[in-house]
């Protein structure tokens, strides 16, 4: 192999030879790139498009005002207010509204006057009937006595506190008591300013009296359409065509607010916002003036709509749009930085070396730097070529990795370009991630093999045909010793040491998954593997695989990568979107403590505009913390130093109350539920407007929850048949940025009974129920009495022959059982009969060679032996305290120490029993001229005893103690008795044994048993 393997190289002869001409000459508005913007149609919910008012009530609700009614807006529901909502809502439209000190919500028609919607749901609707110079209302105000001033289109009029409508003089001899009012404004002075598009049209009320303002000297003529104050008390005027005046004192500034080649003919609203910045809606277009700059919206920087009639900024610093043609707009702080693409983007990197950002694509590598699109002989050489990851080595150089006809591509610090595909040696063209280790050899993983690149050039590959499972690789990793982690499609992980595979990672080792995306170091000991079904965190030290998924609360399994950033979030990317959770969290499950992650997602409300991520593609964290997120069109940039949290805490209210669908009142501080009640729905909502679809609520129900429920995006809880009782319902909400707000209002909710569910009706049935039975049991009474009588006399006699076969069947248990159960099963007929005793013997026997001796005997023969052996034994057993169990066959079983006292003699007695039988078997062969041997075998321990049966009881034992018994009488020896160790243990003071014989017990394996010395 040639040990030049280069296909291209070109130096750079300086440094402006190798940055060129950027792809736009136009920089986006930095100021408006830190907003993103959403707009509400009618086919989100809205009545219509067009938009003549928004505002913002003391509760949090946005008011919104339409030419089909009032709409109130949560951030997730719009409810419109006209009259087909309620009969006393007399009003179509809502063009303009306000709410007042009272908190009283004023509704300005478009040609029905004005309604005044109270705190306690009642209204007053004020029309020309009452005194209005027209009922097409442009304009409200309240002054600082509390009187509500009204602009209409033919006149001006105040309604004060006790909803008395005045009509103010001073007008009249200017000709302008019928004028077209466009706004009305109360500085704090006092002082009510009322604009009309007229000519001079500029009238201030003080002292109780009009007139016209005309201070306005750098603009011949004004026709001033609008007045504000900002917060430094200057004064604001919108001037048409494209004007805005400040006044502070005796001075006066002009502001041409329109972009250029704008002919705007009218400001509609003058906004300042929080940060200072004074916003101005006009008929074409926004205008921004922020740090003595200004920017524009318009159709071509996401305006929806040119014409602009209100501007408003809401408690959490969103700013509101009321647009003419399309609907109501929200321009929000964003959290990420998006850049749109005409291309899949698949890997980002930073050099730090040039000062720009690499982004490979699937159109070619491009160049970014100081947020412009830059070429270079780079981006040149990899133009209209699918490149798949880029990256930086440790020496500066570039490594790019691409498709087909470049293959891996490497520009060194000097700017030479080396080019190596298949033809030079590589396993193939298809090259998807390349990465240069510690010892300086390369590694380029393909489709079909790993290729290990040498410093000396040669070039070696691992493939199927070399060992591996799967040989499409997917991403590369070199731990802090030195081996190199390959992550396959469908093959786990193999670790190379020294280019020889060492280890193989896969679900049959704890990996979570086999198609690895990413292998990342997030921690100093800790290897984090990012997969198609969850997340692995390998433990370096000692080697533990700790696994998470959508069961942990990711809401996703297939995780492509993972990111850190210095607040400590972890930053995922998925099908489902980006999103980030809490690394202490993930911390907390892996040292195995329960607990659910809260997965935060991000989309377009977030600045996020994109279809999503890609599996194999790549993001990065930047040298200033930033994260650079690869889109499937575009890239997307997060700064933690630069996000602002929402920390308004939300607003919450109960919307809606059902028993059994119906309606319920909600001013009322308790609901009371009727006895028959099925269903209680609680619908409730929290009051933000940033990432409204992302907020979460959780419930509590005292009463009939034990704890709050788990957060949930739900905003409606539901709860049928309760039980008869109080109980308390309370709710919270957290917003997406995981600010809680307070605890609700309790929710009294009393559930009444039926009458038969009450005490006190049970009593007066008992009362009842029991007069009556008095009466029947008093009359009963007197005839059984009588009936008594003769049946004593029938009883008496019947009871000696009872107790006569008592006595007999008693005899008969007493054959048949110990005393003690014989008694039990006498005095409980039903019950189960069982016992646990911790030290019990129990002594197997039996006849050896008994088939054989069977064999030569009559059947009658068999018998009488049986019965003549076995009766020896049942006298010894019932002389010496012995319980006889049971026989089977020519196998007799015994048992003493019956009692639930560990210490007992039952073990000591249980040998001179079976010293007894072994007596009586030799007295049996002297007195029939037989050679009867028995085998004896004893084990002492715990066992469970009791009645087995109904009609046919029988006694019995069982457990490992009778087992093991057995085992001793069927491996003893004839004529011997065979002890366990427990036995020996018990017995070995007053019992002479010969030594210890370990014999191998079926169950047990080896024991060490005894026999009794003869």
């Amino acid at each position: 192999m040639k040990k030049s393997i280069f296909a291209a190289f070109i130096f750079l002869t300086s440094v402006s030879m190798f940055y060129s001409q950027s792809y736009s000459a136009v920089k986006q508005d930095n100021f408006l790139k830190d907003f993103v913007s959403k707009n509400w149609t009618a086919s989100d919910g809205l009545p219509g498009n067009t938009i003549t008012d928004v505002m913002q009530d003391d509760t949090g609700y946005l008011y919104i005002g339409t030419y089909d009614g009032l709409v109130r807006f949560d951030g997730v529901e719009f409810v419109t207010y006209n009259k087909t909502y309620r009969d006393d809502y007399n009003f179509v439209s809502a063009r303009s509204i306000m709410q007042d000190s009272r908190g009283v919500l004023w509704v300005g028609a478009n040609d029905e006057g004005i309604t005044a919607i109270f705190k306690d749901g009642s209204c007053r609707k004020f029309s020309t009937d009452e005194g209005l110079p027209n009922n097409s209302v442009r304009a409200i105000e309240e002054d600082n006595e509390g009187n509500i001033w009204v602009g209409t289109a033919s006149g001006v009029v105040y309604i004060t506190p006790g909803l008395e409508v005045v009509r103010p003089s001073g007008l009249e001899k200017f000709n302008e008591e019928n004028i077209l009012v466009c706004n009305i404004f109360c500085d704090t002075a006092g002082r009510i300013w009322i604009a009309s598009p007229e000519e001079n049209g500029l009238f201030v009320y003080t002292n109780r009296n009009f007139e016209i303002y005309n201070r306005i000297s750098k603009i011949e003529n004004p026709i001033v359409t609008y007045v504000t104050q900002d917060n430094s008390g200057a004064l604001w005027f919108g001037v048409s065509p494209h004007y805005a005046v400040k006044v502070t004192g005796s001075s006066e500034i002009v502001y041409d607010i329109a972009p250029e080649g704008s002919n705007s003919t009218l400001v509609n609203t003058i906004c300042q916002d929080s940060s200072s910045n004074i916003w101005f809606a006009m008929d074409r277009g926004v205008s921004v003036l922020h740090g003595g700059e200004f920017s524009f919206l318009n159709l071509d920087s996401e305006l929806a709509n040119e014409k602009v009639a209100k501007i408003m900024e809401d408690r959490e610093g969103n700013i509101w749009l009321a647009t003419d043609r399309n609907g109501l707009q929200r321009l929000s702080r964003s959290k990420f930085k998006t850049t749109t693409m005409n291309t899949s983007v698949n890997a980002i990197c930073e050099d730090a070396g040039r000062n720009v950002i690499w982004i490979g694509a699937d159109n070619g590598l491009y160049c970014v730097q100081n947020d412009e699109f830059i070429e270079n002989i780079l981006t040149e050489y990899c133009r209209n070529v699918r490149i798949r990851d880029v990256i930086m080595a440790p020496d500066g150089s570039v490594l790019v990795s691409a498709y087909e006809k470049l293959g891996y591509v490497r520009m060194d610090p000097e700017g030479k370009i080396f080019s190596i595909t298949k033809d030079d040696g590589l396993t193939g063209n298809k090259i998807r991630v390349s990465m240069q280790a510690a010892d300086g050899n390369v590694y380029v993983g393909t489709t079909n093999g790993l290729n290990i690149i040498k410093k000396d050039g040669t070039i070696g590959t691992i493939t199927k045909e070399r060992g591996v499972k799967n040989d499409y690789i997917m991403c590369l990793f070199e731990d802090h010793s030195g081996k190199v982690w390959c992550g396959t499609d469908g093959g786990g992980i193999f670790i190379l040491e020294n280019g020889v595979v060492s280890k193989v990672l896969t679900t049959d080792d704890g990996l979570v998954g086999n198609v690895v995306f990413k292998i990342s170091r997030l921690n100093e000991n800790e290897i984090w593997i990012f997969t198609g079904t969850g997340v692995s965190r390998f433990d370096e030290k000692s080697g533990a695989i700790a696994n998470f998924n959508s069961k942990d609360g990711l809401g996703v399994d297939g995780i492509f990568q993972g990111l850190t950033d210095y607040t400590g979030k972890l930053w995922m990317t998925s099908n489902r979107g980006i999103f980030c959770v809490n690394m202490s969290d993930m911390e907390r499950i892996a040292s195995g403590e329960h607990c659910r992650v809260n997965a935060r997602y991000f989309g377009q409300s977030d600045g996020l505009v994109s279809g999503g991520a890609t599996s194999t593609s790549r993001s990065m964290k930047d040298s200033l913390g930033r994260i650079w997120f690869t889109l499937i069109d575009g890239f997307s940039v997060y700064d933690p130093l630069n996000v602002t949290a929402n920390k308004t805490a939300p607003l919450i209210k109960i919307q809606e109350i059902m028993v059994d669908a119906e309606k319920q009142n909600l001013d009322d501080e308790k609901i009371v539920l009727p006895p028959e009640t099925k269903r209680l729905s609680i619908k409730y909502t929290g009051l933000s407007f940033i990432s409204s679809e992302h907020m979460k609520f959780r419930t509590k129900l005292e009463g009939f929850d034990q704890d709050y429920s788990e957060w949930s995006t739900l905003r409606t809880v539901s709860y049928t048949n309760l039980k008869p009782g109080t109980y308390k319902f309370t709710f919270q909400a957290e917003n997406s940025d995981e600010v809680l707000s307070d605890i609700s209002k309790e929710l009294l909710i009393i559930k009444n009974p039926f009458i038969w569910e009450l005490v006190w009706f049970w009593i007066l049935i008992a009362i009842f129920v029991t007069g009556i039975a008095g009466i029947i049991i008093l009359q009963r009474f007197r005839s059984m009495r009588r009936y008594q009588v003769k049946l004593e006399n029938e009883v008496e006699a019947r009871t000696h022959d009872l107790k006569l076969e008592k006595e007999k069947s008693e005899n008969l248990l007493l054959n048949i059982l110990p005393k003690e159960i014989a008694d039990e099963l006498t005095e409980n007929k039903d019950e189960t009969i069982a016992r646990k005793y911790p030290a019990a013997t129990v002594l197997f026997t039996d006849i050896v060679g008994f088939t054989k001796i069977s064999d030569s005997m009559t059947a009658e023969g068999i018998v009488k032996m049986l019965n003549d052996i076995v009766s020896k034994f049942d006298e010894r057993a019932k002389a010496e305290g012995i319980e006889k169990i049971k026989t089977i066959g020519d196998s007799y079983m015994a048992a003493t120490g019956l009692t639930e006292q560990s210490e007992n003699d039952g073990a000591e007695k249980m040998m001179v029993f079976a010293k007894g039988i072994l007596n009586d078997v030799e007295e049996y062969n002297r007195m029939n001229g037989t050679s009867i041997q028995i085998r004896v075998g004893i084990n002492t321990g715990n066992l469970v005893a009791g009645v087995i049966g109904k009609s046919k009881f029988i006694y019995d034992v069982w457990g490992d103690t009778v087992n093991v018994a057995s085992r001793m009488e069927s491996s003893g020896i004839p004529m011997r008795i065979h002890v366990t160790e427990n036995t020996f243990a018990y017995t070995h003071d007053v019992v002479s044994y010969s030594d210890a014989v370990e014999i191998d017990v079926k169950g047990k394996g080896l024991m060490k048993t005894f026999y009794v010395e003869p």
